[in-house]
């Protein structure tokens, strides 16, 4: 009679493992961010202008570039773009940023907000 309760309450034990809410929670915080970083690198793309791409296909060290939000940029943002280059000012919704490395422009492309990054034309 004894072994067979034991035997009850282990099968119950791991029938529960996924009843737990702790276990819950990290695995919907999991396929919350897997979904936010997968968004990000299958539209990173089309958020670079051609014209961008093909200057980054000729290998420069570094590039000048404008890129344009949904909105315009907050302290946040600006504080974000300065990692990643030197912000010399925005225009509504575009802020330009200069020698900006080019493994740089394809992590700023992820971000959810930006709707367009391009070359800044050579006359500025």
């Amino acid at each position: 009679m004894e072994a067979g309760l034991t035997q009850n309450a282990t099968v119950a034990r791991r029938r529960r493992w996924y009843q737990r809410r702790d276990l819950r929670f990290l695995i919907v915080v999991g396929a919350v961010l897997a979904a936010y970083n997968g968004h990000g690198f299958a539209t990173s793309f089309d958020r670079v202008t051609d014209r961008l791409h093909a200057r980054l296909a000729q290998n420069p060290p570094r590039v000048n570039i404008t890129v344009t939000t949904r909105f315009a940029p907050e302290a946040f943002h600006m504080g974000l773009y300065q990692e990643y280059g030197s912000l010399r000012g925005t225009k509504g919704k575009t802020a330009l940023l200069f020698r900006v490395k080019p493994s740089d422009i394809e992590s700023l492309s992820r971000r959810y907000w930006i709707t367009e990054i391009d070359l800044i034309p050579s006359n500025r």
